[in-house]
């Protein structure tokens, strides 16, 4: 099911860029989708520099100059609507030294991706790890929360923000790189 949701849709799609350079040989760059206030953000970088509790988050000493992707303006202006495999090439060329580090083989968090890209299609969902007054730390939570688009995602704990219990849930990937 294709969402009807724009922003959604160009959220999918930079994960499925994502895919199209794992199928490219960079094998080692994986995601970290978040919310910030002003919309769902997409930080793409190499396995080094995520979490070995959580290989969905880069943690916040590692001070990543990741690229980011946000659902303001998804994509490049100049390449709004490329395809997922023309973004992953237009990729390469503008974060050369991002690419270089995620050349390399890592097949299990590769499949994890494909297997969330399937499960992301069954609705106006996306993945989120982190967002504004989230309680706890992004490295701690058991599981990828899975927002959807048109529903109450969190749920207040005090002043303080919690998936809700009704949100859904995604295995977290392998700790990274987990083959080589």
């Amino acid at each position: 099911m294709k969402s009807d949701l724009a922003w959604v849709r160009q959220g999918q799609r930079g994960i499925r860029m994502v895919a199209e350079l794992h199928r490219m040989g960079y094998q080692l760059l994986r995601i970290m989708p978040y919310y910030y206030p002003l919309g769902w953000r997409l930080a793409i970088d190499s396995a080094e520099h995520f979490s070995l509790r959580n290989g969905a988050v880069i943690p916040k000493d590692m001070s990543s100059a990741a690229p980011v992707i946000s659902s303001g303006g998804v994509f490049w202006e100049d390449a709004r609507s490329d395809t997922a495999r023309a973004l992953a090439e237009e990729f390469v060329l503008r974060f050369p030294s991002v690419a270089a580090r995620g050349l390399g083989r890592d097949w299990c968090y590769a499949g994890w991706l494909s297997e969330l890209l399937g499960y992301l299609e069954g609705g106006d969902w996306l993945p989120v790890t982190e967002w504004e007054y989230m309680k706890g730390e992004p490295e701690d939570i058991p599981f990828l929360p899975i927002w959807d688009a048109s529903g109450s995602n969190i749920e207040a704990e005090g002043h303080l923000w919690v998936p809700a219990e009704r949100a859904r849930r995604f295995p977290l990937p392998p700790a990274p790189p987990c083959s080589s």
